[in-house]
């Protein structure tokens, strides 16, 4: 890439995503700028874990934007918001315990034993 300050690309993970949508990373002078072409969403941080906090902050904002909407959405926005639905799911189903069949309701702690 020719332009000033900028970087090579790299392909990252969205914490807790199943692959549906992909991301990318590239440097910019001293900012890290993170994004997802398939809803022309770029965020950027000071770190990369910054930056991609800000953008799992913003699919979720923009996905309940969408959700809430009481307007007909547009032929765009419809897919965005298939394509954001596939991706909620695939984190709601990382982040939820699983339960074993053979056991009750199990409590898990989260602090040291």
């Amino acid at each position: 890439m020719s332009e000033s300050g900028l970087k090579e690309v790299w392909n990252v993970d969205l914490p807790w995503s199943n692959g549906c949508m992909s991301a990318r990373m590239w440097q910019k002078d001293k900012r890290i700028v993170v994004s997802v072409p398939e809803l022309d969403i770029c965020c950027y941080g000071k770190s990369q874990s910054e930056a991609i906090l800000r953008l799992f902050t913003n699919l979720l904002k923009y996905y309940n934007e969408l959700n809430k909407s009481r307007s007909p959405l547009t032929d765009r926005q419809q897919a965005h918001f298939e394509l954001l639905k596939k991706w909620m799911r695939s984190v709601e189903d990382r982040m939820t315990v699983q339960e074993p069949e053979s056991t009750g309701k199990r409590v898990v702690s989260l602090l040291h034993r």
